[in-house]
């Protein structure tokens, strides 16, 4: 028979009020009491009256806030299907999406919008975070004052954010330069395109990417690193020019999107050798480009699936009151034209 409220307070000596606050992640309970009153419910296995909760907020619908960055690249596109497909699941149990698209990499937009889903009275925000101090600041206002705030794809150090969903970037760029020393000369010239400074995913690729180099494959060469913000005319432009400026370039390294534009301007620089290219993000143009031998490599991190999770994680910790594990993971996935 299911363990109730009341139970749980009698076994803890404390009012049912107190443990509905510790349940619900209220303020209001010391923490020797929180702590105690969540042991015992762990040991009995406690599961919340969900259905119960999502019937009233069916009338009443518990908002969430995600705000993703601009959708011309179509990682986003993809992060956006899977939010649907969890908005469609869990609309039946008083959940309302408020999805929030930035039209440029400026934290002052990030901010704006912030605003404004806290004046639409959101009770929790998914926040692919700008790596600027005013951001941290707001967005852990908003968690010291009871938001439910989980950050995903940049992952920060001083948010303190109920979760992190996403991939280990550093990681993906040491996957990067691993894969690129076993395809190209020991000494290849490397030209490296990244999204943006503001965007801690970007950074932490091209730490990871360097530093595989380092220890690896110490006589390649990095010849220049150059910002896109994901737009694939800032990529063509950007690679033409390296092609232009560097006789030796052997292999272009693109963090962010852009890929179509690298690629539009590989074929008309025509280099021989081919320059070897490798990737993130596994998008149709990707796919495309991968088939047809233009794309060496590309790393991929599910966006549909970490879409998705953004409102399931919420709608847990929300509904079910189910908190989640500190960092979801989303694996980096190697594709090749043979793994199609």
């Amino acid at each position: 028979m299911p363990v109730t409220i009341k139970e749980i307070a009698a076994l803890a000596n404390v009012s049912r009020g107190t443990v509905d606050k510790v349940l619900n992640n209220r303020p209001g309970v010391k923490d020797t009491t929180r702590e105690k009153v969540l042991k015992i419910a762990k040991q009995l296995n406690y599961q919340p009256n969900f259905i119960g909760k999502a019937l009233v907020h069916s009338r009443d619908p518990i908002k969430l806030g995600i705000i993703l960055t601009p959708d011309y690249n179509p990682f986003v596109q993809d992060l956006l299907t899977g939010i649907n497909n969890a908005q469609e699941e869990f609309s039946a149990f008083g959940i309302e999406v408020i999805t929030k698209m930035m039209t440029s990499l400026e934290p002052a937009e990030q901010l704006s919008i912030i605003n404004e889903l806290v004046e639409a009275n959101v009770s929790g925000m998914a926040v692919f975070p700008l790596d600027d101090p005013q951001v941290f600041s707001r967005i852990n206002h908003l968690i010291e004052n009871q938001m439910a705030v989980i950050t995903f794809n940049s992952r920060i150090e001083g948010i303190h954010d109920l979760c992190f969903v996403g991939q280990n970037h550093y990681k993906g760029g040491r996957t990067a330069a691993g894969l690129l020393g076993k395809i190209a000369e020991p000494d290849v010239e490397i030209g490296v395109i990244i999204s943006s400074h503001n965007l801690s995913c970007h950074q932490d690729r091209l730490h990871g990417f360097q530093d595989k180099l380092a220890e690896s494959y110490p006589n390649v060469k990095i010849l220049d690193i150059q910002e896109n913000q994901d737009r694939k005319e800032d990529a063509f432009r950007i690679t033409l020019e390296y092609c232009n400026k560097y006789p030796n370039l052997g292999a272009i390294y693109l963090t962010s999107g852009g890929i179509t534009g690298v690629i539009n301007a590989l074929e008309i620089a025509e280099k021989n050798p081919r320059i070897k290219v490798i990737c993130h993000d596994i998008t149709p143009d990707t796919i495309h480009f991968l088939k047809n031998g233009t794309v060496d490599f590309a790393l991929g991190q599910s966006p549909v699936l970490q879409g998705y999770q953004l409102v399931k994680t919420l709608f847990e910790y929300l509904i079910k009151n189910i908190r989640p594990q500190e960092i979801i993971e989303i694996p980096v996935a190697i594709t090749t034209d043979e793994s199609l």
